[in-house]
């Protein structure tokens, strides 16, 4: 059996949950596309005394640093996908959800799309 899944014009390519090894610590997705393009993207959890929560992208080279600021336990996140880049000459987008699971765990709802 083979299911495709999709969301408007996109196909949803890749979607899951993880739990982080800690509240604070980073997610990393490598991307590697069938004609080379490679690069990663990292999440980046951290708190200060602000308590203002928002989320800080920054491109260094190949690497795509999202710090996720002051996101609690209620969930933050994209509220829409993010267009990261042309892999195999379509456009891949990205969003995500955080929660914190108790004290200690932190969740990660992601899901990627592409243009069909």
């Amino acid at each position: 059996m083979l299911i495709s899944l999709s969301s408007g014009n996109y196909d949803i390519i890749a979607g899951g949950q993880v739990f982080l090894f800690a509240k604070d610590k980073d997610f990393k997705i490598d991307i590697q596309g069938d004609e080379g393009a490679v690069f990663s993207i990292v999440l980046n959890f951290t708190e200060n005394e602000s308590g203002k929560q928002d989320i800080q992208a920054e491109t260094n080279g190949n690497k795509i640093m999202v710090t996720c600021l002051n996101f609690k336990s209620t969930g933050t996140g994209l509220k829409e996908p993010v267009k990261l880049a042309k892999v195999d000459g379509r456009d891949l987008y990205f969003v995500f959800w955080s929660y914190l699971e108790g004290e200690g765990s932190r969740s990660v709802k992601y899901t990627f799309f592409a243009e069909k």
